[in-house]
């Protein structure tokens, strides 16, 4: 065991997708800071992994999100930029565009032109076959329409994460793997006692950013978090239209039944990523996650091919699971303990926070520093669901 109660400036539990980017804007803050993670940097044990994310402005899911969006992208260019020293370093945002198909009339198509008309964000309109024309892979539904944002692009995740917390290090922060947080706790001076089964310390600020274990250390707070396994899914096709080189963009298809898939060109030689956003297998605890094979999302995946691309032959060449933790409305939770100011946390990312992770890793260092935006008003605890 080493010293006991060593303290530091801010603790920050798990170092994933939006923890890695807390630490380093802790660390650049100039606080002393140290890192915990059950894992390590960059494992695949949680939701950020899987090689790839999109990373788009006209957002469906609400025009909230825009500015949020929009700040990420900046955000991400410039962590970018400090990351990739040398040409042969690849870049961990691309661009690609992104085509979003489904009947006019439904949640996604309708909410990626509502976001783009409030914050005036250019999106093209195609018809099925002017869509056909461009990307003869695809078999488009004749009532259905496509949006094409040009500027999206897609996240290198494993990399992503590995960046931040490598620039976290460089700024000064300690990060510790393989440690369990077994409990915390306010003491009578106000700072915070972290008991991991290696060691103990105290800080003066806390951030928790555990994802799936949100409620784990999170038992006081009734956030509503179900946590939902997913399975992605690489294909190697018979043809080259959906190679990146041929400038094949990620795709969202949103079908008559309320399901949507997506997917991502061949980028590299897993294949062509071909993966259901919705549905999934709700876990009573993260623990139980594991990487075997499921047929039924698989079939689910590869019905949705057959009816929507043109190949003759489609193998799946790799697949890895990950965890959605969806809050009780499918958004985002960002806010101090409601007790505890020097508390900060954010949950419930439901499926589409990656992309998010700097502007939320800079908020989470904000509200420790009693600065609220309004901006993030919406994504604050709420008693039942969050309105709008």
């Amino acid at each position: 065991m080493g010293n006991k109660e060593r303290h530091f400036d801010c603790i920050v539990i798990g170092f994933g997708g939006i923890g890695s980017q807390a630490l380093r804007q802790a660390a650049k803050s100039g606080w002393r800071v140290l890192g915990l993670d059950r894992f390590g940097p960059a494992h695949d044990r949680g939701s950020s992994h899987g090689h790839t994310r999109i990373i788009r402005r006209a957002y469906f899911e609400h025009p909230n999100y825009v500015p949020l969006a929009c700040r990420s992208f900046e955000m991400w260019d410039e962590l970018n930029k400090r990351h990739r020293t040398s040409i042969e370093i690849k870049s961990i945002i691309n661009p690609l565009g992104l085509l979003q198909i489904g009947h006019p009339d439904s949640p996604v198509i309708q909410g990626v032109l509502q976001s783009a008309d409030q914050h005036q964000l250019r999106v093209e309109t195609f018809t099925p076959d002017q869509i056909e024309q461009r990307l003869p892979i695809f078999k488009i539904n004749t009532e259905h329409i496509g949006l094409f944002e040009a500027d999206a692009g897609y996240l290198r995740v494993e990399l992503c994460v590995a960046a931040a917390i490598n620039q976290a290090i460089r700024e000064g922060a300690t990060v510790q793997s393989n440690t369990t947080v077994q409990h915390w706790e306010q003491k009578t001076s106000g700072q915070i006692k972290v008991v991991t089964d290696k060691d103990s310390y105290v800080t003066d600020r806390l951030i928790i950013a555990t994802g799936p274990w949100t409620q784990n250390l999170l038992p006081d707070l009734n956030l509503g978090i179900r946590v939902i396994q997913k399975q992605q899914h690489w294909f190697q096709i018979d043809r080259v239209d959906q190679k990146i080189e041929n400038q094949f963009p990620a795709f969202l298809l949103e079908q008559e039944d309320g399901s949507c898939f997506y997917g991502l060109p061949e980028i590299d030689y897993l294949g062509m990523k071909v993966c259901e956003h919705t549905g999934g297998t709700e876990i009573s605890s993260p623990d139980e996650q594991t990487n075997r094979l499921d047929p039924i999302p698989l079939e689910r995946v590869q019905r949705f091919m057959e009816q929507n691309l043109r190949y003759g032959y489609a193998r799946m060449v790799h697949h890895s699971s990950c965890m959605y933790t969806m809050s009780d409305d499918g958004h985002f939770i960002v806010d101090r303990h409601p007790k505890m100011k020097n508390v900060v946390f954010a949950a419930g990312m439901s499926g589409h926070g990656f992309k998010f992770a700097p502007v939320i890793g800079k908020q989470l260092i904000d509200l420790l520093n009693g600065q609220d935006s309004p901006e993030f008003e919406f994504l604050k605890i709420r008693t039942g669901a969050k309105s709008f």
